[in-house]
């Protein structure tokens, strides 16, 4: 019997949400027909030709705030010639200076650093693994399409 009259409670407490909420959106509705109403008093667009539950959004209308233009990329930065670094502009001789990575170096001489460019240079200069570089050591700096040019 409690069981019951709990859920008496429970559908009694819903159903007078239910009316509340449901008014609440009829006054709310009236409010948005009244602003949709021009000066003269004649419907202006009115939002009622939609189903119930959906609404319009105008696209394209200003905002007052300024216009936005993006700015121009900057252009790509050209490598520097490197501190260092002598020879022809075949190859390059460069002296590896203290705290410098193969692939920092990469990076300098041919605007990349993929593992692969990276893994080629070590094995053109002999080199087991690039982490085996060492400060005041000369390596050879190839073109890079030399470098891929090499069998793996």
């Amino acid at each position: 019997m409690r069981v019951a009259l709990w859920i008496a409670v429970l559908l009694a407490i819903f159903a007078v949400a239910w009316v509340a909420q449901d008014r609440w959106a009829q006054a709310r509705r009236g409010e948005r027909d009244a602003a949709w109403q021009s000066p003269a008093g004649q419907p202006a667009n009115q939002p009622s030709d939609l189903p119930e539950g959906f609404s319009r959004a105008v696209v394209g209308a200003p905002s007052g705030s300024p216009a936005v233009t993006p700015t121009p990329a900057p252009p790509p930065v050209q490598a520097a010639p490197r501190a260092g670094v002598q020879g022809s502009p075949k190859s390059i001789n460069h002296r590896v200076l203290k705290g410098e990575t193969l692939s920092e170096i990469c990076a300098g001489f041919y605007g990349t650093a993929r593992a692969d460019v990276v893994d080629a240079l070590a094995r053109r200069n002999g080199l087991s693994k690039p982490e085996a570089l060492r400060a005041g050591q000369m390596i050879v700096i190839p073109p890079l399409a030399e470098l891929r040019a090499q069998p793996r």
